[in-house]
């Protein structure tokens, strides 16, 4: 008997305050039948060691306890395939950045690989963990905040994409979230909050390398920062006001103007990095400068080029009839 009372006070320590009473006299009722039930099977009182494999049998105290606890996540089951989606995302742009630094030093230190392995692996190091850290803090406050009901509960079938014929694939709750997450680590980068990497890369023999932005984006610092809170907004509008979505189509082509705009204003900078260094001559230093600045200079010509794209998209979202007619339901 004592046995059970002890594994009883152990199972009682772990359960809901407010619970563990009514619990732990219903666990001791059903040890109880059970211990009861075997003697009589036996025609004896059970030994010791009867009792200590009626206990193990009847599973460990901290099992036990956990099926009348709250199961608690972190991430739940409903975010957390989006989680993996926006992690893998994030986690592939600091992977290209770890190749596009390793590349750089290869080329630099004339093809000894040794320390552009060791500055790849620090940048991949670095800013998997502020990746990984900041999706995750994310992800956890959506899981505890009425964002996460109100995508999960407040849908409608309507909304689910059509399947014959082919066609333009229709944004899901899935990309709307993962636009959220992947705009609010650029925001936590961008205002350096966090830092998804290293600026200076350092080389063999004493060699450095520090890329910086250039003046130019100081004084772009409100407007990227509004885009990017902007881009934010539209997801938000689209995945929790999933009836007519005319007002998130004119948002959307006013950020694209925005974006345009922003665009480009950069584009007439010319110079969008900044690159210097210790222990290169000027040659070396301006050729990196170049292909830098032609890495910017095609990014911006191609979210130019999206932005407008999307713009006439949305404008024919919204002056094309609703199919099915005026009289869908």
């Amino acid at each position: 008997m004592d046995l059970i009372e002890r594994y009883l006070s152990a199972v009682r320590m772990l359960l809901p305050a407010a619970q563990r009473d009514d619990i732990a006299a219903e666990l001791r009722d059903v040890l109880m039948n059970r211990r009861e039930e075997k003697a009589a099977a036996l025609g004896r009182p059970l030994t010791r060691p009867e009792d200590e494999a009626l206990l193990k049998d009847f599973g460990n105290p901290l099992a036990v306890a956990a099926r009348y606890g709250r199961q608690q996540y972190l991430i739940g089951p409903e975010l957390y395939p989006v989680f993996m989606l926006v992690l893998k995302i994030v986690l592939a742009v600091i992977a290209g950045s770890a190749l596009i630094t390793g590349v750089v030093n290869a080329v630099l230190a004339h093809g000894d690989a040794g320390p552009a392995i060791a500055a790849a692996l620090g940048v991949a190091w670095t800013g998997a963990f502020a990746a990984v850290g900041s999706v995750t803090v994310v992800f956890a406050i959506l899981e505890r905040s009425d964002v996460r009901r109100r995508f999960l509960d407040n849908w409608n079938p309507r909304d689910l994409p059509r399947l014959p014929p082919r066609r333009r694939r229709r944004a899901t709750w899935v990309d709307h979230v993962a636009g959220i997450v992947v705009n609010i680590i650029f925001i936590l980068w961008w205002t350096r909050a966090i830092q998804l990497w290293q600026p200076n890369i350092p080389l063999k023999g004493g060699q450095s390398l520090d890329v910086h932005l250039a003046p130019l984006w100081q004084g772009l610092y409100w407007p990227v920062l509004g885009v990017s809170m902007g881009v934010i907004a539209v997801h938000a509008l689209k995945l929790l006001a999933p009836a007519p979505k005319r007002a998130a189509y004119a948002l959307d082509i006013l950020l694209q103007i925005a974006v345009l705009v922003v665009a480009g204003l950069a584009l007439r900078a010319g110079t969008w990095a900044v690159v210097s260094g210790h222990g290169f001559t000027a040659g070396q230093l301006a050729d990196v400068t170049l292909g830098v600045n032609i890495g910017f200079q095609v990014t911006l010509a191609v979210i130019a080029v999206v932005a407008a794209f999307t713009i006439a998209y949305d404008i024919w979202r919204l002056v094309r009839p609703e199919p099915g007619g005026p009289a869908r339901r």
